[in-house]
């Protein structure tokens, strides 16, 4: 059913705006579900005030890539540059999907995924007669991420729409990658910054939603359904532990997969300035520095401190035993793997 959605989000989209409004403020909306889940905790989530990189989703029918195709496969699949997921496809961890759903005269076809402990994306193929190259501005959509038994895991939806459970990602970005008449290219890309996604073998992905966005701002919406069933991808960890000690500094949890590293540390003090926060470095042995581009923040009403979490884009695959963090105004810690 296709409908206007004025009501939904505002005809005058700022262009240079990474996320629209409504899907901003479904956004904020989760965060602050996660901040009532605890009286004695008080949290946040941060999102980067730049594009984040596009990963994927696992979906059936999954193929793995062999070397002569990954690169070719990558560039297809990947429109800004992230060395987590470079190394993890260059180790044959993207897989290829051609699976296609149609409803409501709009056909989406998902075409590459990858998948770890802490990111999820995906590549799609929307087809719809309205698209138009030369007046589409801006795509996104809306689903629901259910497991194995058919319980709501995860969502991105307007905040019109009841969320059933907690969502697990968090950092959501679309990438509009190519568009053609009647057929555009998108990616999108999440985190988990502060739990572990669970393994989607047997899980189900629902689009129920696509926005587009044209040129002057006028938004139009298809409501539809387009289910997709979903796999789990070979899913490897590792954990690092703190060599040394930081004086107001504690490394809560440091776990590196195939594309990422979940790392959560609490300090000494207040947040004033989130900017701060992607700051942070983390520091191969080579001094090649990573930067997350979510954060979620939880302050600690006991004691005035902070505990924070991020998602770097370093992979399991590059095997280093030593890594250095750096947070501004503290001194570097140093991680190893735990044996």
């Amino acid at each position: 059913m296709k409908r206007n959605m004025d009501e939904i989000m505002n005809n005058n989209i700022n262009k240079e705006q990474v996320i629209p409004d409504s899907i901003r403020v479904a956004f904020d909306k989760s965060y602050e579900q996660i901040r009532q889940q605890s009286k004695k905790k008080v949290k946040k989530s941060w999102l980067k005030p730049v594009s984040a990189a596009a990963v994927a989703i696992t979906l059936s029918f999954a193929i793995l890539l062999t070397n002569d195709t990954t690169l070719a496969k990558l560039q297809a699949f990947l429109s800004i540059n992230d060395p987590g997921i470079e190394t993890a496809v260059n180790n044959g961890d993207l897989q290829y999907i051609a699976q296609t759903q149609k409803s409501e005269n709009l056909s989406i076809t998902l075409e590459n995924l990858f998948v770890d402990a802490y990111r999820l994306g995906l590549q799609v193929t929307i087809e719809a007669d309205h698209i138009s190259k030369d007046n589409l501005n801006y795509l996104s959509f809306e689903y629901r991420l259910f497991d194995a038994n058919g319980i709501e895991i995860d969502a991105l939806v307007s905040d019109t729409k009841e969320i059933a459970g907690s969502r697990i990602y968090s950092g959501a970005d679309f990438q509009l990658r190519e568009v053609k008449n009647n057929s555009a290219t998108l990616e999108f890309f999440a985190e988990a910054t502060t739990t572990t996604a669970p393994s989607l073998e047997g899980a189900k992905l629902v689009v129920e939603t696509v926005h587009f966005i044209n040129n002057e701002g006028g938004v139009t919406s298809v409501d539809g359904e387009w289910t997709f069933d979903l796999t789990s991808a070979n899913v490897i960890t590792k954990e690092y532990i703190a060599k040394n000690s930081v004086s107001g500094l504690t490394l809560e949890h440091a776990i590196v997969t195939n594309g990422s590293m979940q790392l959560r540390y609490k300090i000494d003090g207040i947040v004033e300035n989130e900017n701060e926060i992607f700051e942070t470095a983390l520091i191969n042995d080579k001094g090649e520095s990573f930067f997350a581009k979510s954060a979620n923040v939880e302050r600690l009403e006991k004691g005035q401190q902070t505990v924070i979490s991020l998602v770097f884009p370093y992979s399991v695959w590059n095997k280093q035993q030593s890594l250095l963090l750096k947070v501004k105004g503290y001194n570097e810690l140093r991680l190893v793997e735990n044996e």
